[in-house]
């Protein structure tokens, strides 16, 4: 019996040994269990993490932050450009872009002057970005461990787009450092400077003429229409014309019927009709009331007058012709033949509705059509006003639509001989050039106007502010669509460019110093 309870308590204490290691094995298995969940939950707390920070999520937030830090920069150097680096010409433009992408601000070293208020640090940075990201994770006890920006670099792709690169090394760990992940990002894209104020005009004008006067001329391009300044061309549109005398610009007017674009000569108030040249045959204009053809700024005839006049010694056929007058002094200006007094130009078979359409400019929203004619004589035909030139050839009528609407509209465009865009950040913008992206404009308006200042100097923007440039004045051109706005300096006919400038935009056969009929002299 004794035998028997000794066996059965070392069996039931065997039993419990058993039981005991097996729960002491299932504990620890279920601990290591739990150990291996939580190493692989904080592993793929900081995985998921890191996930969200997608290359295209952080194109977007570089693209933010350097579209504004571009836009500073260029604010900065209308008063404070930059220095040229030592090593490169763009040299501090980069490292001052790079120190706002990553610091929200600039050092002044970069600049003439102070530097202006670009030193001060803003919340648009990368570094702000990685702060407040961080602050992010913290509630789920993740932490930014490591974030460098590198290999920064910045250029330009066109003449209106700035082009940037630079990589990114970002590693996140846990809160216990048994986790980390570690991603590497490339980053390249490019920013339109469409819209800032050009820096080198505003900087240059304000120096110029004053702090009044200063041009905040933003910039602005028509690629499709004027990517290169030889895009930029004047056409003659007949070389079918006869006669003439003088020259005018503007938009026409139809001596009988009409066509879309082109009114007829009665349904014009009597104080536009200065404004407009009238057009058609000899017995269409002068079937006209006088006093209604003679409102009219010039005439242009479809075909040639043959006329028989008394009062001028029975002269028949080209009543027109300059010897034909000389051997008649008793044809005053406005007896029988009312063109006399005024540019007119023989063009047979001329068609209104081939010109180019015109810039609505009086608010009336009627859509026009313009030209230009100017008349070319030979000194030894002429002995009168040199403003009425009368020829027998040599004339022309020219489609100027194109360089009107770039200049009007401020545009600029690619030319070899001008500065970039990154180098109108500089100083000394106008004495510098980029063969691949140099842009210039033509600066017109009142900031423009300071006789005392500009003088007759070009109004392409590098010739304007060089100090040396002179220029010639162009028919047909924003002050100088007649003879009389051409004539009155300094308040209108202002607009000119240089004979280098003039080749370059093809304005040679209608620039003023052409030999054809006179501007201002």
């Amino acid at each position: 019996m004794n035998r028997k309870g000794f066996l059965f308590t070392v069996t039931v204490f065997l039993v419990l040994m058993y039981i005991l290691l097996t729960i002491s094995v299932w504990v620890k298995g279920i601990e290591t269990s739990e150990r291996a969940f939580s190493e692989f939950y904080k592993e793929s707390t900081v995985e998921l993490a890191i996930e969200q920070i997608t290359p295209a999520k952080l194109d977007n937030v570089t693209y933010v932050i350097l579209n504004r830090g571009v836009s500073r920069l260029n604010d900065n150097a209308i008063n404070y450009p930059l220095l040229q680096g030592t090593s490169e010409e763009n040299e501090n433009i980069e490292s001052a872009l790079y120190e706002l992408l990553t610091e929200g601000s600039a050092d002044p070293s970069y600049f003439h002057g102070s530097g202006g208020d670009i030193s001060t640090p803003e919340n648009s940075s990368l570094n702000a970005w990685a702060e407040n990201l961080n602050s992010s994770l913290l509630a789920i006890g993740v932490y930014i461990s490591e974030f460098e920006v590198t290999n920064f670099k910045v250029g330009q792709s066109d003449i209106d787009l700035v082009n940037y690169s630079f990589d990114i090394e970002l590693k996140l760990r846990d809160f216990t450092n048994t986790s980390a992940v570690a991603r590497s990002y490339h980053i390249e894209n490019e920013i339109d400077v469409s819209g800032l104020v050009d820096p080198a005009l505003a900087r240059e004008t304000s120096v110029a003429a004053g702090e009044d006067l200063t041009a905040y001329r933003q910039f602005f391009f028509n690629k499709d229409d004027y990517s290169e300044y030889s895009d930029i061309t004047v056409h003659q549109m007949s070389a079918s014309t006869t006669e003439g005398q003088g020259w005018v610009y503007g938009p026409l007017a139809l001596a009988n019927g009409t066509d879309d674009l082109v009114p007829e000569a009665t349904s014009i108030a009597p104080s536009k009709r200065s404004q407009y040249i009238l057009v058609g045959d000899y017995s269409e204009i002068i079937a006209l009331d006088q006093f209604i053809y003679n409102q009219f700024a010039g005439f242009i005839l479809t075909d040639t007058p043959t006329v028989t006049s008394t009062a001028c010694g029975n002269v028949q056929g080209n009543t027109f012709n300059a010897i034909e007058y000389s051997s008649a002094p008793e044809c005053e200006i406005g007896m029988d033949h009312p063109f006399t007094g005024k540019p007119f130009i023989v063009s047979s078979g001329f068609s209104p509705a081939s010109a180019p359409e015109c810039p609505i400019l009086d608010g009336n929203e009627q859509i026009r059509r313009c030209v230009l004619f100017v008349n070319t004589y030979l000194e030894s035909e002429v002995a009168i006003d040199p403003t009425r030139k009368l020829v027998a050839s040599g004339s022309g009528i020219y489609e100027v639509e194109e360089i009107r609407d770039f200049v009007m509209c401020g545009y600029y465009t690619h030319n070899p001989k001008a500065p970039s865009y990154m180098q109108r950040l500089l100083n000394d913008s106008y004495l510098r050039n980029s063969t691949e992206f140099g842009i210039e404009t033509f600066v017109i308006g009142n900031y423009a106007n300071e006789y005392s200042v500009y003088d007759t100097r070009s109004r392409l923007d590098r010739e304007l502010l060089n100090g040396s440039i002179d220029g010639v004045k162009i028919r047909g051109l924003p002050g100088c669509r007649n003879f009389a706005s051409c004539a009155d300096s300094p308040i209108t006919g202002i607009f000119a460019v240089s004979d280098d400038s003039a080749i370059d935009y093809g304005l040679d056969d209608i620039a003023c110093d052409n030999g054809a009929a006179g501007c201002d002299s």
